[in-house]
């Protein structure tokens, strides 16, 4: 998680990025490491650059919450998402 959230906030940061594309393929795992993950997420949208998610075959549990701060989700039929 600190490897991507560093790499969001180097992107959020950049003033030549004019838009974040964030690819999720994750069937969940670490509370916490998605939380860190959805906070840089949450910063991205509150800078006013926009954010797209793209999901993979999985976005689940922390997928499907870090991919809650995108201003559009893009995702396949066969994608599977959801949370507990």
């Amino acid at each position: 998680s600190d490897r991507i959230a560093a790499a969001l906030k180097k992107a959020r940061e950049d003033k030549n990025v004019k838009a974040i594309v964030l690819r999720v393929n994750s069937p969940g795992g670490s509370a916490l490491a998605s939380d860190v993950i959805w906070r840089e997420t949450q910063l991205i949208r509150d800078s006013g650059k926009p954010l797209v998610v793209s999901m993979g075959d999985y976005a689940a549990s922390g997928g499907y919450y870090i991919s809650c701060a995108a201003n559009r989700i893009f995702a396949n039929p066969n994608t599977i998402t959801g949370s507990i």
